[in-house]
């Protein structure tokens, strides 16, 4: 016996015990088909390899936030509501295509009490084809004569109104009631996720910044339009689609985020100057109606006659609405100059109280001025009335884009409160206005002090 043989060989050391991690799982509600030979495919494994892939669009939509991506631009003519066709989101994450124009007719159609009503685009479906079914003894008869089914479903969408209401909208004047309504619906848009830092309690820090919870339920619609009664236009009917349409252009992160901390996110900026610009095209740039029809004036007249007029308005804005209609300021008017200008004409006789933070407004260049005098645009003062607070700025066009961008989370302006606003000319290098337009930006609010020089007042916690 060697000695190899007779000395047993040495035990070699166990491999290191690696210590388990605690894990869980969760279903995600996201199934496919787990195929392998030998499987009767049925349609049921068909439509699980559908929901599959549908469950994995709609979370990746999602995942890119809701909004319009494209078209569905909204009007309204001889009393038929007309959306074109376009492209959305949902909450959902499902895409929201129509490829024709869809007509609605608005007959009959009465608003409650501050009422309104939304236009939204909602997901539709219905099955078309034919097919005969094969094989199946219960929908095969004995007389072989066979049935048949629709075989394929088309996915498209179904515009629709729902009705909605805002606090005070019928105490305000026929011209008004566009622009009072976009500023509430702007105004609740700031403090949807939390009121601080400008709503109930904004005063103190909220104790919690946990995120948002996953939502068992989003919304499966998406707004493009408001729609208000206006018996004094020809067609009856106002339609505002940046009050309520948001264009697709956060993940939903981003905008939470945002409003959370107190800052307005970019779709939601972008459609108050849209709102803002679009409104303004059609107070200032309306032709005169081919002839004049006394049925508009005088139900508007009636209606600045009501009660709940008389009670809500002083006796110099029921004055300056009576005027605007006679005179023809403001879209729908009977008598009305071929293009209202700024002039003397200020906003808030056109209906508009109430401004996003930037904009542009029409201006007319004057000549050249001679050397010392200003520059500054005419017309502008009248246009946004005594109360704000104007001073005049040259600048190159890109500098006017980043005021505009810079004024993103700042507060809109109202024309009845001494508010600053700057009001941006665009010139070129030698000084000259470089077309007929300017922009009006908010001021920054800003007050810096030394800690040694800070008021008391300010000190307090």
């Amino acid at each position: 016996m060697t000695i190899s043989e007779a000395t047993p060989a040495a035990a070699s050391p166990a491999p290191p015990t690696t210590p388990t991690t605690p894990s869980a799982t969760a279903d995600g509600g996201i199934d496919r088909l787990n195929p392998f030979d030998g499987l009767f495919l049925r349609a049921e494994h068909l439509g699980r390899i559908q929901d599959y892939a549908r469950e994995l669009a709609l979370a990746v939509g999602a995942a890119g936030g809701p909004g319009v991506v494209e078209g569905y631009e909204v009007s309204v003519q001889d009393g038929t509501l007309r959306v074109g066709g376009g492209l959305a989101v949902s909450a959902e994450g499902r895409p929201l295509r129509s490829q024709r124009l869809v007509t609605l007719p608005l007959t009959g159609l009465t608003p409650g009490l501050d009422g309104f009503w939304w236009v939204e685009v909602a997901p539709d479906s219905r099955p078309y084809g034919d097919a005969p079914v094969q094989g199946s003894y219960c929908d095969d008869p004995c007389t072989g004569t066979g049935t048949t089914r629709r075989p394929y479903v088309s996915e498209g969408v179904r515009i629709q109104l729902v009705e909605g209401a805002e606090r005070g909208l019928d105490n305000q004047l026929p011209a008004s009631r566009r622009n009072f309504l976009a500023s509430r619906i702007f105004g609740a848009e700031r403090t949807e996720h939390s009121p601080w830092p400008y709503g109930t309690g904004r005063a103190h820090l909220p104790q919690s910044w946990t995120p948002p919870a996953a939502s068992p339920g989003r919304p499966r619609t998406v707004r493009i339009a408001v729609l208000l009664r206006d018996p004094g236009r020809p067609d009856g009917w106002e339609v505002d689609m940046w009050t309520a349409r948001r264009d697709r252009a956060a993940a939903p992160p981003q905008r939470y985020w945002q409003s959370r901390l107190g800052m307005r996110p970019w779709d939601a900026y972008t459609a108050q100057i849209l709102q803002f610009q679009d409104q303004l095209a059609h107070v200032l740039g309306a032709a005169q109606p081919p002839a004049a029809d006394l049925g508009p004036l005088l139900e508007q007249l009636a209606l600045i006659g009501e009660e709940q007029f008389l009670r809500s308005h002083t006796k110099d804005q029921l004055g300056r609405e009576v005027a605007r209609l006679i005179t023809g300021i403001g879209e729908g008017a009977l008598i009305r100059p071929a293009q209202a200008g700024p002039g003397p004409y200020g906003l808030q006789e056109l209906g508009i109280a109430e401004l996003p933070p930037a904009g542009y407004l029409p201006f007319t260049p004057e000549p050249e001025p001679e050397p010392g005098q200003s520059t500054a645009p005419t017309g502008i003062r009248a246009l946004l009335g005594p109360q704000v607070d104007l001073r005049y700025c040259s600048c190159a066009p890109a500098d006017v884009a980043q005021a505009v961008q810079e004024a993103q989370h700042r507060d809109r302006i109202r024309l009845d409160e001494p508010v600053g606003v700057d009001i941006l000319l665009p010139v070129d290098d030698g000084e000259a206005p470089v077309g007929d337009w300017v922009a009006f930006v908010r001021r920054e609010q800003r007050h810096c002090y030394d800690p040694g020089c800070l008021p008391q007042s300010r000190m307090k916690s």
